[in-house]
C-alpha cells in the first residue's frame, strides 16, 4: 500500500469517526428535543381544543414561545392535533371523550 493511499484511508476514517461524534453530540439530542416540543404542543393543544372546547385560534398564544417554531395541524377524523418541526419531526395527540387527549 502506498503512502498516498495509506493517508486517504487515515482521512476518510477520521472524517467518519467525526460524523459518529457529531451525529452522537450534537445532532441527536436536537432531533429528541424536537420530539419532545412537538409532542408537547400536541398534547397541548389537543386538550385545549377537545377537553376545554376552545379554537385553536384562541389555544395558540397559550402555549410557550419556544414552541412558535413548531406547526399544529388540527385533525377531525379522529379527533385530535399533529403537530411538527420543519414537516420532518411530528407527533399526534388523539382526543378520547373518557380519557382525554393520548400522546401517540
Amino acid at each position: 500500500m502506498s503512502r498516498r493511499s495509506r493517508i486517504t484511508w487515515i482521512a476518510l476514517i477520521a472524517a467518519g469517526l467525526a460524523g459518529v461524534f457529531i451525529y452522537v453530540a450534537y445532532i441527536r439530542p436536537l432531533q429528541e428535543l424536537a420530539e419532545t416540543g412537538a409532542g408537547f404542543l400536541a398534547k397541548q393543544m389537543c386538550s385545549c381544543i377537545y377537553v376545554d372546547e376552545r379554537t385553536a385560534d384562541a389555544c395558540r398564544p397559550d402555549m410557550m414561545p419556544e414552541m412558535d417554531p413548531i406547526d399544529a395541524e388540527v385533525l377531525t377524523t379522529p379527533p385530535g392535533v399533529r403537530a411538527s418541526v420543519l414537516g420532518a419531526i411530528e407527533r399526534v395527540a388523539l382526543y378520547d371523550k373518557d380519557l382525554g387527549c393520548i400522546l401517540q
